[in-house]
């Protein structure tokens, strides 16, 4: 008799081979062998919806979803039971396990301090849900879409239209970009509970990453005309959305920021907390030259024209270019008490996060190569204005 190991092999390579048959008798013998290993249980329940055999395909996805609930692991049950409701559009147990899901979601509101005999739900790692009272909950669960993605497949495209927002019910997203030095890097890896799109979602804009599934995935979607009738009716949701997507944009602006190019990705969310969001109209002067500064600035949306004056002839100004998302200005101000070098002006409506001398001190306390690269940059600048007054004259 073949080992577990050998099984799990064997399917495997049925899989690449697309005989989905041989890989659904696999994987059969696959869940005798460890019936609690849940991730083979999907698959074979995958396999018998793809094979045609929905009734067992029915069966296995719906015992998922009972165990699910019953371990806590609300997104996950949510999205199973969505798979049924594709499936069977009136399958009576999908839905009242659906129900079942909002009632245990409300008891949190319960006003004796009642409490359930089951695990406490698992929504700490979505804040989405987490912020919801039961009758917005009951909303958010009729409100989703289910879609699912093979291994690789793009769930959505840098350059699209941000008319999405996701939910990961099964599997994993990575989110890809191009950081300041041109190279393809992973911004983020995504779990099951995370949700994604929020940036270009709540912006009314393109996408900027790449989303990518992870072996097979189910995510679920909102889209912009449920979500604006839905903040209708509950307004926090928005409140909600928008405090993570500011975080969530600020971790993505340090992930492309040459200033932090060699901090650790998963040091990123710990930076967040130093600094300070500042919005900007057209035209407003963000620094003005001759100014003392005690702060940089890191550009989180939108872009900023950058001028100095030209040392040889006073009151004339020369125009050094702009910086958008990601880039940094004001440096000069960390690293001593002089007086900014150059005026800067906001092009378009445009984020800025600031962060003080104190809180830069604090992160080179924990990462000093920081210190060298705001060096490193602050003399380049001074090298290029140079170039720059004098090559326009």
């Amino acid at each position: 008799m073949a080992t577990l190991s050998e099984l799990k092999n064997d399917a495997r390579k049925a899989l690449l081979k697309k005989d989905l048959d041989t890989a659904l008798i696999l994987y059969e013998q696959i869940h005798q062998h460890d019936g609690k290993d849940v991730r083979n249980w999907l698959k074979l329940a995958e396999l018998y919806a793809k094979t045609g055999k929905t009734q067992e395909a029915l069966r296995e996805y719906g015992t998922i979803a009972g165990k699910y609930a019953d371990d806590g692991f609300i997104v996950q049950a949510i999205a199973i039971n969505k798979i049924v409701l594709r499936l069977d559009p009136e399958n009576g147990r999908a839905k009242v396990h659906l129900a079942e899901l909002s009632r245990e979601r409300g008891e949190e509101w319960d006003d004796d301090g009642s409490t359930t005999s089951k695990p406490q739900l698992q929504l700490q790692k979505t804040p989405l849900l987490s912020g919801l009272s039961r009758q917005e909950f009951n909303s958010f669960i009729e409100s989703l879409n289910l879609r699912t993605a093979e291994d690789g497949e793009k769930i959505v495209a840098a350059g699209e239209e941000g008319n999405f927002l996701f939910l990961i019910g099964m599997g994993s997203v990575r989110l890809e970009t191009t950081d300041a030095s041109g190279v393809r890097k992973v911004l983020r890896q995504l779990d099951e509970g995370d949700f994604f799109g929020e940036q270009a979602f709540m912006s009314r804009s393109a996408y900027r990453d790449d989303a990518i599934s992870q072996g097979a995935t189910a995510v679920m979607e909102i889209n912009r005309d449920t979500f604006d009738s839905w903040v209708e009716k509950f307004p926090g949701i928005q409140q909600t959305v928008e405090e993570f997507y500011r975080k969530r944009v600020l971790e993505r602006v340090l992930a492309v920021s040459p200033l932090f190019l060699g901090i650790p990705a998963e040091a990123h969310e710990a930076l967040t907390h130093y600094f300070h969001r500042k919005s900007f109209a057209d035209g407003d002067i963000v620094v003005a030259q001759g100014d003392q500064g005690t702060s940089c600035f890191l550009i989180r949306s939108g872009k900023m024209a950058i001028s100095t004056e030209d040392f040889r002839h006073p009151g004339k100004m020369v125009a050094l270019g702009e910086l958008s998302e990601g880039e940094f200005f004001g440096e000069v101000s960390l690293l001593s008490d002089k007086p900014r070098t150059a005026t800067v002006v906001a092009v378009g409506e445009s984020e800025l996060m600031e962060l003080t001398r104190q809180d830069f001190n604090a992160i080179v306390e924990t990462f000093p190569a920081i210190l060298e690269t705001v060096s490193r940059y602050q003399k380049q600048r001074v090298q290029s204005t140079i170039k720059k007054v004098i090559g326009g004259n």
